[in-house]
Protein backbone atom coordinates (compact mmCIF):
# COMPACT_ATOMS: atom_id res chain seq x y z
CA UNK A 1 0.00 0.00 0.00
CA UNK A 2 0.97 3.45 -0.81
CA UNK A 3 0.35 5.23 2.36
CA UNK A 4 1.23 5.93 5.83
CA UNK A 5 -1.00 5.19 8.75
CA UNK A 6 -2.04 6.64 11.99
CA UNK A 7 -3.57 5.51 15.23
CA UNK A 8 -7.27 5.99 15.61
CA UNK A 9 -8.48 6.91 18.73
CA UNK A 10 -11.14 5.59 20.26
CA UNK A 11 -14.32 6.85 21.28
CA UNK A 12 -13.48 9.60 24.38
CA UNK A 13 -16.77 10.16 25.22
CA UNK A 14 -15.46 13.50 25.89
CA UNK A 15 -18.13 17.00 25.41
CA UNK A 16 -16.46 19.65 23.50
CA UNK A 17 -18.82 22.97 24.34
CA UNK A 18 -19.14 25.41 21.59
CA UNK A 19 -16.97 23.92 18.37
CA UNK A 20 -15.02 20.81 18.36
CA UNK A 21 -11.12 21.51 19.47
CA UNK A 22 -9.78 17.96 19.43
CA UNK A 23 -6.60 17.79 21.45
CA UNK A 24 -5.54 14.35 19.36
CA UNK A 25 -7.57 14.81 15.62
CA UNK A 26 -7.39 16.73 12.73
CA UNK A 27 -10.92 17.12 11.41
CA UNK A 28 -12.41 18.62 8.03
CA UNK A 29 -15.48 18.26 5.82
CA UNK A 30 -18.89 17.46 7.98
CA UNK A 31 -22.23 15.53 7.17
CA UNK A 32 -25.22 15.41 9.83
CA UNK A 33 -28.38 13.10 10.78
CA UNK A 34 -30.99 14.10 12.73
CA UNK A 35 -32.70 12.07 14.49
CA UNK A 36 -36.74 12.59 15.80
CA UNK A 37 -35.50 11.92 19.59
CA UNK A 38 -33.77 15.29 18.94
CA UNK A 39 -29.84 13.91 18.66
CA UNK A 40 -27.65 15.68 16.15
CA UNK A 41 -25.13 13.01 14.51
CA UNK A 42 -21.84 14.81 12.97
CA UNK A 43 -19.49 12.90 10.40
CA UNK A 44 -16.25 13.86 9.19
CA UNK A 45 -13.00 13.16 8.04
CA UNK A 46 -10.23 12.59 10.90
CA UNK A 47 -6.96 11.96 11.38
CA UNK A 48 -4.50 12.19 14.07
CA UNK A 49 -2.43 14.60 15.01
CA UNK A 50 0.31 12.11 15.37
CA UNK A 51 2.26 9.33 14.31
CA UNK A 52 2.28 6.47 16.29
CA UNK A 53 5.58 7.56 17.21
CA UNK A 54 4.46 10.71 18.34
CA UNK A 55 5.67 12.63 15.03
CA UNK A 56 3.81 15.60 14.49
CA UNK A 57 1.82 15.27 11.32
CA UNK A 58 0.73 19.10 9.75
CA UNK A 59 -2.01 19.33 7.36
CA UNK A 60 -0.23 19.64 4.28
CA UNK A 61 1.27 16.26 5.26
CA UNK A 62 -2.73 15.14 5.17
CA UNK A 63 -3.31 13.08 2.12
CA UNK A 64 0.28 11.15 2.68
CA UNK A 65 -1.87 9.27 5.29
CA UNK A 66 -4.80 6.70 5.99
CA UNK A 67 -7.44 9.02 6.99
CA UNK A 68 -11.09 7.23 8.95
CA UNK A 69 -14.61 9.06 9.24
CA UNK A 70 -15.08 10.10 13.09
CA UNK A 71 -18.42 10.38 14.81
CA UNK A 72 -19.97 13.37 17.11
CA UNK A 73 -23.57 13.17 18.72
CA UNK A 74 -25.27 16.44 20.41
CA UNK A 75 -27.96 16.80 22.14
CA UNK A 76 -28.49 20.63 22.14
CA UNK A 77 -28.96 21.48 18.79
CA UNK A 78 -24.90 21.34 17.82
CA UNK A 79 -23.79 23.71 20.95
CA UNK A 80 -21.91 20.50 22.77
CA UNK A 81 -20.50 17.66 21.28
CA UNK A 82 -19.77 14.15 22.43
CA UNK A 83 -16.86 11.94 20.72
CA UNK A 84 -18.42 8.50 19.69
CA UNK A 85 -15.07 7.35 17.92
CA UNK A 86 -14.52 6.56 14.40
CA UNK A 87 -17.05 5.04 12.38
CA UNK A 88 -15.66 4.19 9.10
CA UNK A 89 -11.96 3.19 8.34
CA UNK A 90 -10.65 2.44 5.07
CA UNK A 91 -9.76 -1.08 3.31
CA UNK A 92 -13.19 -2.28 4.21
CA UNK A 93 -14.57 -2.83 0.51
CA UNK A 94 -13.80 -6.04 -1.09
CA UNK A 95 -12.79 -5.29 -4.53
CA UNK A 96 -10.26 -2.30 -2.99
CA UNK A 97 -12.59 0.75 -3.84
CA UNK A 98 -11.65 2.16 -0.37
CA UNK A 99 -8.17 0.38 -0.20
CA UNK A 100 -6.34 3.48 -0.11
CA UNK A 101 -8.62 5.75 1.92
CA UNK A 102 -12.31 7.03 2.99
CA UNK A 103 -13.39 10.32 1.80
CA UNK A 104 -16.51 12.44 2.29
CA UNK A 105 -19.90 11.00 1.97
CA UNK A 106 -23.27 11.23 3.89
CA UNK A 107 -25.52 9.94 6.04
CA UNK A 108 -29.46 8.70 5.50
CA UNK A 109 -32.25 7.03 7.84
CA UNK A 110 -33.81 4.27 5.73
CA UNK A 111 -37.72 3.87 5.55
CA UNK A 112 -37.02 0.29 7.15
CA UNK A 113 -35.02 1.62 10.05
CA UNK A 114 -31.70 0.87 8.27
CA UNK A 115 -29.15 3.75 7.85
CA UNK A 116 -27.04 4.18 4.90
CA UNK A 117 -23.76 5.61 4.94
CA UNK A 118 -22.65 7.13 1.93
CA UNK A 119 -18.69 8.04 1.61
CA UNK A 120 -15.85 8.24 -1.02
CA UNK A 121 -13.70 4.92 -1.46
CA UNK A 122 -9.86 5.51 -2.62
CA UNK A 123 -8.59 3.22 -4.49
CA UNK A 124 -4.67 1.85 -3.73
CA UNK A 125 -2.81 2.35 -7.17
CA UNK A 126 0.55 3.63 -7.95
CA UNK A 127 2.71 6.55 -5.71
CA UNK A 128 1.84 9.35 -8.11
CA UNK A 129 -2.01 8.49 -8.14
CA UNK A 130 -3.22 8.66 -5.19
CA UNK A 131 -6.81 10.35 -6.03
CA UNK A 132 -8.54 8.09 -7.81
CA UNK A 133 -12.07 7.85 -6.38
CA UNK A 134 -14.88 5.84 -6.21
CA UNK A 135 -18.54 6.19 -5.07
CA UNK A 136 -19.59 3.54 -1.81
CA UNK A 137 -22.85 3.23 0.13
CA UNK A 138 -22.85 0.93 3.61
CA UNK A 139 -25.45 0.23 5.86
CA UNK A 140 -26.26 0.19 9.59
CA UNK A 141 -28.15 -0.53 11.43
CA UNK A 142 -28.21 2.67 13.34
CA UNK A 143 -26.44 5.91 13.43
CA UNK A 144 -23.89 4.65 15.04
CA UNK A 145 -22.26 1.69 13.05
CA UNK A 146 -22.06 0.02 10.19
CA UNK A 147 -22.92 -3.44 9.91
CA UNK A 148 -22.88 -4.54 6.10
CA UNK A 149 -19.85 -2.92 3.57
CA UNK A 150 -20.16 -3.71 -0.17
CA UNK A 151 -18.30 -5.72 -1.85
CA UNK A 152 -17.84 -2.96 -4.77
CA UNK A 153 -18.31 0.44 -5.32
CA UNK A 154 -21.68 1.54 -6.83
CA UNK A 155 -19.61 3.92 -9.07
CA UNK A 156 -15.85 3.58 -9.83
CA UNK A 157 -14.02 5.42 -13.06
CA UNK A 158 -11.63 2.97 -13.31
CA UNK A 159 -14.53 0.41 -14.19
CA UNK A 160 -17.02 2.40 -15.67
CA UNK A 161 -14.70 4.58 -17.54
CA UNK A 162 -17.12 4.43 -20.15
CA UNK A 163 -20.58 4.51 -18.85
CA UNK A 164 -19.06 7.98 -17.14
CA UNK A 165 -17.62 9.52 -20.13
CA UNK A 166 -20.51 8.63 -22.42
CA UNK A 167 -23.09 10.53 -19.77
CA UNK A 168 -21.10 13.88 -20.74
CA UNK A 169 -18.75 13.86 -17.76
CA UNK A 170 -15.03 14.38 -17.67
CA UNK A 171 -12.14 12.14 -16.77
CA UNK A 172 -8.53 12.21 -17.18
CA UNK A 173 -6.69 9.13 -19.46
CA UNK A 174 -7.40 5.94 -18.04
CA UNK A 175 -3.75 5.34 -17.41
CA UNK A 176 -3.61 8.39 -15.19
CA UNK A 177 -6.77 8.65 -13.60
CA UNK A 178 -5.98 9.66 -9.99
CA UNK A 179 -3.33 11.51 -10.70
CA UNK A 180 -1.41 13.18 -8.13
CA UNK A 181 -0.35 16.11 -11.05
CA UNK A 182 -4.12 16.71 -11.51
CA UNK A 183 -5.80 16.00 -15.09
CA UNK A 184 -5.06 17.71 -18.04
CA UNK A 185 -3.25 20.63 -15.92
CA UNK A 186 -6.61 21.14 -13.95
CA UNK A 187 -6.78 20.27 -10.62
CA UNK A 188 -7.21 16.53 -9.16
CA UNK A 189 -10.10 14.32 -10.59
CA UNK A 190 -13.33 14.99 -8.86
CA UNK A 191 -16.06 11.71 -8.67
CA UNK A 192 -16.29 12.28 -4.58
CA UNK A 193 -18.62 13.17 -1.49
CA UNK A 194 -21.37 11.09 -2.33
CA UNK A 195 -25.09 12.80 -0.79
CA UNK A 196 -27.58 10.58 -0.15
CA UNK A 197 -31.65 11.34 -0.18
CA UNK A 198 -34.86 9.95 -0.90
CA UNK A 199 -37.35 11.63 -2.96
CA UNK A 200 -41.30 11.64 -2.01
CA UNK A 201 -42.09 8.55 -2.96
CA UNK A 202 -39.48 7.13 -1.05
CA UNK A 203 -36.86 6.33 -3.76
CA UNK A 204 -33.29 6.63 -3.22
CA UNK A 205 -30.81 9.02 -5.14
CA UNK A 206 -27.28 10.21 -4.46
CA UNK A 207 -25.69 13.60 -6.05
CA UNK A 208 -21.74 13.74 -5.90
CA UNK A 209 -18.83 16.16 -7.18
CA UNK A 210 -17.47 15.75 -10.57
CA UNK A 211 -16.53 17.63 -14.05
CA UNK A 212 -17.28 18.48 -17.52
CA UNK A 213 -13.71 19.53 -18.15
CA UNK A 214 -10.28 19.55 -16.41
CA UNK A 215 -11.66 23.12 -14.69
CA UNK A 216 -15.10 22.68 -14.99
CA UNK A 217 -17.18 21.47 -11.94
CA UNK A 218 -20.27 19.70 -11.95
CA UNK A 219 -22.57 17.75 -10.02
CA UNK A 220 -23.26 14.04 -10.54
CA UNK A 221 -27.03 12.48 -10.02
CA UNK A 222 -27.53 8.90 -10.02
CA UNK A 223 -30.59 7.06 -8.93
CA UNK A 224 -30.19 3.78 -6.62
CA UNK A 225 -32.11 0.64 -5.33
CA UNK A 226 -31.61 -1.68 -2.76
CA UNK A 227 -30.77 -4.91 -3.02
CA UNK A 228 -30.73 -6.85 0.05
CA UNK A 229 -29.33 -4.54 2.86
CA UNK A 230 -26.98 -3.05 -0.19
CA UNK A 231 -27.82 -0.01 -2.14
CA UNK A 232 -26.69 -0.26 -6.10
CA UNK A 233 -26.99 2.22 -8.47
CA UNK A 234 -29.55 1.96 -10.96
CA UNK A 235 -28.85 4.81 -13.17
CA UNK A 236 -26.90 7.56 -14.22
CA UNK A 237 -27.84 11.00 -15.21
CA UNK A 238 -26.20 13.76 -16.98
CA UNK A 239 -24.20 15.95 -15.70
CA UNK A 240 -25.78 18.88 -13.50
CA UNK A 241 -24.35 22.03 -14.32
CA UNK A 242 -24.14 24.98 -12.01
CA UNK A 243 -25.01 28.60 -13.47
CA UNK A 244 -21.50 30.21 -12.35
CA UNK A 245 -19.12 27.04 -12.64
CA UNK A 246 -17.01 29.31 -14.33
CA UNK A 247 -16.18 30.88 -11.30
CA UNK A 248 -14.81 27.97 -9.69
CA UNK A 249 -12.65 24.46 -10.65
CA UNK A 250 -14.33 22.42 -7.65
CA UNK A 251 -17.96 22.12 -6.26
CA UNK A 252 -17.51 19.73 -3.05
CA UNK A 253 -19.30 17.62 -0.76
CA UNK A 254 -22.37 18.73 -2.29
CA UNK A 255 -25.47 18.97 0.02
CA UNK A 256 -29.93 18.81 -0.92
CA UNK A 257 -32.17 20.23 1.63
CA UNK A 258 -35.79 20.66 0.51
CA UNK A 259 -37.64 23.74 1.42
CA UNK A 260 -40.85 22.53 3.43
CA UNK A 261 -43.16 25.70 2.47
CA UNK A 262 -42.11 26.05 -1.34
CA UNK A 263 -41.32 22.50 -2.34
CA UNK A 264 -37.82 23.92 -4.11
CA UNK A 265 -34.45 22.65 -3.56
CA UNK A 266 -31.48 24.45 -2.21
CA UNK A 267 -28.06 23.01 -2.86
CA UNK A 268 -24.99 24.08 -1.01
CA UNK A 269 -21.32 23.53 -2.54
CA UNK A 270 -17.99 24.16 -1.04
CA UNK A 271 -16.26 25.76 -4.02
CA UNK A 272 -12.60 26.19 -4.83
CA UNK A 273 -11.06 28.08 -7.83
CA UNK A 274 -7.52 25.51 -7.84
CA UNK A 275 -6.84 25.69 -11.63
CA UNK A 276 -3.79 22.99 -11.02
CA UNK A 277 -2.32 21.17 -8.62
CA UNK A 278 0.37 23.06 -6.57
CA UNK A 279 -0.94 26.38 -6.96
CA UNK A 280 -0.02 28.44 -3.75
CA UNK A 281 -2.93 28.37 -1.09
CA UNK A 282 -2.33 31.97 -0.77
CA UNK A 283 -4.26 32.22 -4.70
CA UNK A 284 -7.26 30.54 -3.73
CA UNK A 285 -10.33 30.98 -2.45
CA UNK A 286 -12.73 28.74 -0.83
CA UNK A 287 -16.87 29.84 -0.35
CA UNK A 288 -20.12 28.32 0.45
CA UNK A 289 -22.23 28.94 -2.36
CA UNK A 290 -26.26 28.12 -2.50
CA UNK A 291 -28.44 27.60 -5.47
CA UNK A 292 -32.24 27.01 -5.86
CA UNK A 293 -34.27 24.92 -7.97
CA UNK A 294 -37.22 23.34 -8.55
CA UNK A 295 -35.99 19.99 -9.97
CA UNK A 296 -32.95 18.08 -8.59
CA UNK A 297 -32.10 17.72 -12.18
CA UNK A 298 -31.84 21.62 -12.26
CA UNK A 299 -32.01 24.41 -13.98
CA UNK A 300 -30.46 25.71 -11.02
CA UNK A 301 -30.23 29.52 -10.41
CA UNK A 302 -27.76 31.41 -7.62
CA UNK A 303 -29.85 32.42 -4.07
CA UNK A 304 -29.61 35.97 -4.92
CA UNK A 305 -29.52 37.71 -8.65
CA UNK A 306 -25.48 38.72 -8.89
CA UNK A 307 -24.35 35.79 -6.44
CA UNK A 308 -24.35 32.25 -5.82
CA UNK A 309 -21.36 33.01 -2.77
CA UNK A 310 -22.65 32.81 1.19
CA UNK A 311 -20.85 35.78 2.73
CA UNK A 312 -20.03 35.63 6.26
CA UNK A 313 -18.63 32.37 6.13
CA UNK A 314 -14.70 32.63 5.96
CA UNK A 315 -12.82 30.12 6.95
CA UNK A 316 -15.19 27.65 6.97
CA UNK A 317 -15.12 24.98 4.24
CA UNK A 318 -17.88 21.83 3.63
CA UNK A 319 -20.35 22.75 5.93
CA UNK A 320 -23.89 21.13 6.55
CA UNK A 321 -27.43 22.61 6.98
CA UNK A 322 -28.29 21.14 10.29
CA UNK A 323 -31.99 23.71 11.18
CA UNK A 324 -34.22 24.57 8.47
CA UNK A 325 -36.11 27.62 8.86
CA UNK A 326 -36.42 29.54 5.39
CA UNK A 327 -40.08 29.69 6.12
CA UNK A 328 -38.33 32.75 8.32
CA UNK A 329 -35.90 33.17 6.05
CA UNK A 330 -33.15 31.99 8.27
CA UNK A 331 -31.35 28.10 8.67
CA UNK A 332 -28.30 27.39 10.52
CA UNK A 333 -24.64 25.82 9.11
CA UNK A 334 -22.21 24.22 11.07
CA UNK A 335 -19.11 23.70 9.49
CA UNK A 336 -14.72 23.26 10.05
CA UNK A 337 -12.34 25.98 9.59
CA UNK A 338 -10.19 25.58 6.33
CA UNK A 339 -6.48 24.83 6.95
CA UNK A 340 -5.80 28.38 6.07
CA UNK A 341 -7.30 30.14 9.21
CA UNK A 342 -4.75 29.62 11.36
CA UNK A 343 -3.01 27.59 13.93
CA UNK A 344 -5.90 27.82 16.41
CA UNK A 345 -8.36 27.30 13.98
CA UNK A 346 -7.39 24.99 11.27
CA UNK A 347 -9.11 21.94 10.70
CA UNK A 348 -11.03 21.94 13.64
CA UNK A 349 -15.10 22.58 14.17
CA UNK A 350 -16.44 25.81 14.78
CA UNK A 351 -19.74 26.61 16.56
CA UNK A 352 -23.04 26.55 14.46
CA UNK A 353 -23.79 29.89 12.88
CA UNK A 354 -26.82 30.96 11.66
CA UNK A 355 -27.90 32.29 8.37
CA UNK A 356 -30.79 34.82 7.45
CA UNK A 357 -32.24 35.17 3.78
CA UNK A 358 -34.19 38.00 2.81
CA UNK A 359 -37.80 36.80 2.17
CA UNK A 360 -37.87 36.40 -1.57
CA UNK A 361 -33.99 35.45 -1.36
CA UNK A 362 -34.26 34.78 -5.35
CA UNK A 363 -34.46 38.84 -5.79
CA UNK A 364 -33.46 40.27 -2.78
CA UNK A 365 -29.52 40.38 -1.18
CA UNK A 366 -28.91 37.61 1.16
CA UNK A 367 -28.13 38.69 4.74
CA UNK A 368 -25.51 37.12 7.12
CA UNK A 369 -25.93 36.88 11.01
Amino acid sequence: MHFKSAPIPRASGHVFLGGIVHPDLWLWDSWTLSEPSGDLHLYCLALNRRTADGTPITPPERNDFAFHVRHFVSSDHGNSWRDDGPVITPGQVADGADARNVWSGSVLALDDGRVAFGFTGVRDRAADQRFLQTICVATGPDAYQVDTIPQTAISCPLRDYDAIVEKGFYLGPRGSLGSDLGEDGGPIMAWRDPFLFSDSSGGLHAIWSAKVSPIRPAIAHARLKRDGKNIVLDELSAPIELPDADLMTQAEVPKLYRDPKSGDFLLVVSACDRRYEGQPDSELTHYHRLYRSADVLGPWQAIAPDTSKLPGLDGLFGGSVIEFELSHGSFKILGPYTENAGPEKQLQFAKPREVYLATDFASEPVKIG
